[in-house]
């Protein structure tokens, strides 16, 4: 069932969900997208496969590889969210969903402090693909980042839970255009940020296969570096399989933990992004940057107090006081609270709360406070990157591309 093109008010800040309409593709054009999925997996299969035999040919020769590897294949599906409009309840009514991942996991024992701390988790790479049966959405795909973490060590449990993150760049996406898509109103760009989070249960079937099943949350956004950017957001359950794909020798079975050393670091970085101000706007360049100093009270958590500046491009073009300052139009300053989730030595996941000490309503800091979100990876000679969105009451302000420093109080790392 088609949509008509009709003028729809814009609602650039709210979660939208768009369900997808199987009755809108034809039959060929199904068949065209699950074949591709099925290509696709294949090849991520064989490739999995060959390096398993590559592994095992070489096993006597090694005493043991540093990863258990895990391939992990699942399709999902599942209800979407609506933005309270007709237009959306329209596309809510008349459509559905179907994704489809295939994830490599990266699993160590217990001679990673880290794996001990965590229960054991698995890192790895995914790869996601999708259909909304909707020309007017396209056909997402992505590529990203994950890790199970379960919440208990039960190793002879059948059945085991876990919650998982995920979190990558997704393409693929038929962007909002005035003149050739003008019903997409919900996705701005060609290129959004993937992010999936959730839990998850697998059952043993047998000493290297389980069969799995995922509930969460899933959101696609561009962080208003394109306008429109409503966001499109799943609930999406999932059933898969996972497979082991080398033999080992890991003990699984070590649980203790030395006694953490607390430590102190300071972290310098700088974030550069762009924004668009309104739909049809240009592009804008964005600058953060900032200094923290952060006390590391756990294997898995740090926290403490930094300040941070913001510089936004063409503030003249936007600043309706004519009595305020270059400088001040242009740059902006915050007290920021850190909280950092480490999830290795060197992963960890940046959040937390600033409160501006001056700000422009105009530079799209409309609240006086405002949130951050994001995955770092730190390397050996302590130079930090990562992505991170920084947003005012949960709305998109920019994504901030950071590259730092890390400074660790003297005599440790």
């Amino acid at each position: 069932m088609g949509l008509e093109k009709q003028a729809i008010p814009f609602y650039s800040d709210h979660f939208v969900i768009i369900k997808l309409s199987w009755g809108s593709v034809s039959a060929k054009r199904i068949q065209e997208i699950l074949m591709k999925v099925l290509f696709i997996l294949g090849l991520m299969v064989w490739s999995s496969v060959a390096l398993a035999f590559q592994i095992d040919s070489t096993y006597k020769a090694k005493p043991s590889p540093k990863f258990v590897k895990y391939l992990d294949l699942s399709v999902e599906g599942g209800p979407m969210l609506g933005n309270g409009t007709d237009f959306g309840e329209q596309l809510r009514n008349s459509s559905s969903y179907l994704g489809v991942d295939a994830r490599l996991g990266f699993r160590r024992g217990a001679e990673s402090l880290y794996s001990r701390v965590y229960r054991y988790p698995t890192f790895g790479v995914g790869f996601y693909a999708s259909t909304f049966h909707n020309a007017d959405v396209g056909e997402p795909n992505a590529i990203y980042f994950f890790l199970h973490i379960p919440f208990a060590y039960s190793p002879q449990s059948r059945v085991k839970f876990s919650y998982f993150a995920s979190y990558g760049l997704s393409y693929n996406f038929n962007p909002f255009d005035p003149e050739d898509n003008p019903l997409n109103l919900f996705i701005g760009s060609y290129r959004n940020v993937y992010a999936h989070l959730g839990f998850r249960a697998a059952y043993t079937i047998s000493p290297k296969t389980a069969i799995t099943s995922t509930f969460g949350f899933k959101h696609f956004s561009n962080g208003a570096s394109s306008l429109p950017n409503s966001g499109i957001n799943l609930f999406p359950l999932s059933i898969g399989v996972t497979t082991m794909l080398n033999d080992h020798d890991k003990d699984f079975s070590d649980r203790s933990i030395p006694k953490h050393t607390r430590r102190d670091v300071l972290h310098i970085h700088v974030a550069p992004g762009v924004k668009e101000y309104f739909v049809g706007d240009v592009k804008h360049f964005k600058l953060g940057s900032g200094i923290h100093y952060l006390r590391e009270f756990s294997y898995k958590h740090r926290a403490g107090l930094g300040l941070e500046h913001f510089y936004s491009a063409n503030a003249s073009e936007r600043a309706d006081d004519p009595s305020q300052s270059d400088f001040l139009r242009y740059n902006s300053f915050a007290v920021f609270g850190s909280w950092e989730w480490l999830l290795t030595e060197n992963l960890y996941a940046p959040m937390g709360v600033g409160a501006y000490l001056h700000r422009n309503d105009f530079n799209g800091e409309w609240n006086w406070f405002y949130q951050r979100v994001g995955l770092r990876y730190r390397f050996a000679n302590n130079i930090f990157a990562g992505l991170s969105i920084k947003a005012h009451k949960g709305r998109a302000d920019f994504f901030e591309w950071t590259l730092g420093y890390s400074i660790f109080q003297k005599g440790q790392r």
